[in-house]
C-alpha cells in the first residue's frame, strides 16, 4: 500500500506542478487527482496547436489513467483483504466500492507500478514538447506515435 501511495504521490505532483506551470496556479477546479488530470489534459489541448501529437497523448494518457485510478481509489477507500500465493492462486489485494468487488494479482499491481513510474517522464514531454526542436516527440509522426506506444505504452489510436 505504500508503494502505491508513493507512486501516486509523485504522479500527483508532477501533474500539479504543469497545471501550475499552464495557469500560474493551481485552479479551483484542481481539487483532487482526477479533477488535476483533466485540468492537465485540458491546458495541454489549449497550449498545443492542432498538428502537434501532445493534445492526443494528453487525452489518452486521462483515459489510461483512468484504470489505476480506480484501482488506487478502491484499495484506499475500499481494501477488506490480502491474500497469499497458493497453490495455483496467485497473491492478491481485493477491495469492495459502492457493492463491487475488485482483485488484483501481485504480479498486475506490480506492472502497473512499472506504467504509472514512467508516467512522470512522459507527462513532462506532452507538456513542454519543444515543437520548433527538430526530433521534438511532440510531432505528430508515425515514428513519434510508436515511440510513444513502445517507451510508455499509450493506446494511441491511428491517424
Amino acid at each position: 500500500m505504500g508503494s502505491l501511495l508513493l507512486v501516486w504521490s509523485r504522479l500527483e505532483k508532477s501533474l500539479r506542478d504543469e497545471v501550475i506551470r499552464f495557469h500560474g496556479s493551481l485552479p479551483p477546479r484542481a481539487h483532487g487527482i482526477a479533477a488535476v488530470v483533466r485540468t492537465w489534459e485540458s491546458a495541454v489541448i489549449a497550449a498545443h496547436p492542432g498538428t502537434s501529437l501532445c493534445p492526443s497523448l494528453a487525452k489518452v494518457v486521462r483515459c489510461q489513467l483512468q484504470g489505476s485510478l480506480d484501482m488506487r481509489n478502491g484499495l484506499c477507500h475500499g481494501l477488506v483483504g490480502i491474500s497469499a500465493e497458493n497453490g495455483q492462486e496467485p497473491a492478491q489485494l481485493h477491495w469492495e466500492l459502492n457493492g463491487e468487488k475488485h482483485s488484483i494479482t501481485w504480479e498486475d499491481l506490480q506492472k502497473c507500478f512499472r506504467w504509472l513510474s514512467g508516467l512522470r517522464r512522459a507527462i513532462s514531454i506532452i507538456s513542454n514538447p519543444t515543437l520548433d526542436r527538430p526530433g521534438s516527440r511532440g510531432t505528430n509522426t508515425p515514428e513519434n506515435r510508436e515511440w510513444w506506444r513502445s517507451e510508455f505504452d499509450l493506446k494511441l489510436p491511428e491517424p
